[in-house]
């Protein structure tokens, strides 16, 4: 029971996600000559040009894609990803007459981006996509260890200019900022406001019990102690990991600093933390 409510729980935002790209896409970017990322930007482009249906043409392009990613990637995948790219092609028919004014630049920008952010990020959260860049990045990731960010980076950097090419510098510069709007519109959506932070406290043998002591009396937080050697001393020491929240970052430099002056400490910034824990993600499959 509980896969199958995963399962149609999955389905649903996959179908929110992709309406709210066609309305991002036909409300938006279209009627201000804009382009997305993607196999959608390439469909959108052939539209300005062509006057092609943007609908048929998402279909058209991601054929091809389709059939490498029967070759090369898991079904599973695949099926979500064949919905998405179907759900797309369908409300970009249903909603092609909508057009939503702005009275200006920068409203267009705005909207345009957090509506496309939205929708990405609801599909990214499900583990969905609507096929296109998306299957090219994950081929290529997996079998050339590319990230898959940089893959989309250098796909949509060709599609920025091809819009400076066909569309002038201005409308290719309004096109990057709607793109890194929603970009971090997306990434917000998946990570939520559930980032945290890490820390790597570094400290002699003898302080290493008494630290970790205070820091899980005093921030709640668990901690794993991992013996170390120091490279040029040759000493005995502990590295004490532990995750908390940016506003308990102040206070554990505090407790560090008053029960081991000396000791070295990193800060680093941790976008999801998924596992048993205050405030941490749980760990269930989307």
């Amino acid at each position: 029971m509980k896969n199958n409510f995963i399962n149609y729980n999955r389905i649903f935002s996959i179908m929110i996600g992709t309406l709210l790209l066609a309305i991002a896409t036909n409300g938006v970017l279209i009627p201000n000559q804009l382009l997305s990322g993607g196999v959608n930007g390439i469909s959108m482009l052939l539209y300005f040009l062509f006057n092609a249906r943007v609908s048929i043409t998402v279909i058209l392009l991601n054929i091809p894609i389709f059939i490498l990613g029967l070759i090369f990637l898991r079904k599973t995948y695949l099926t979500y990803s064949l919905f998405g790219m179907l759900m797309l092609s369908f409300w970009l028919e249903v909603t092609h007459p909508l057009i939503i004014t702005q009275g200006n630049t920068l409203s267009t920008l705005v909207v345009a981006g957090f509506l496309h952010g939205l929708g990405t990020g609801i599909i990214f959260r499900a583990d969905g996509s609507t096929g296109g860049t998306d299957i090219i990045a994950k081929i290529i990731n997996k079998y050339f260890s590319i990230n898959m960010a940089t893959v989309t980076l250098y796909l949509n950097a060709l599609i920025v200019v091809l819009s400076i090419y066909f569309f002038g510098l201005d409308i290719a510069v309004l096109t990057i900022s709607t793109m890194f709007l929603s970009s971090q519109v997306a990434n917000f959506v998946v990570d939520g406001i559930n980032r945290k932070r890490t820390l790597y406290i570094i400290t002699e043998s003898e302080h290493a019990d008494e630290l970790s002591k205070c820091l899980l009396k005093e921030l709640h937080r668990g901690v794993t102690m991992i013996p170390a050697i120091g490279a040029y001393t040759s000493e005995s020491k502990y590295i004490l990991f532990t995750t908390v929240s940016i506003r308990e970052v102040a206070k554990a430099k505090q407790l560090v600093l008053r029960i081991d002056s000396k000791a070295f400490m990193t800060v680093t910034e941790t976008s999801q933390v998924i596992g048993n824990g205050k405030g941490f993600l749980p760990l269930t499959s989307q």
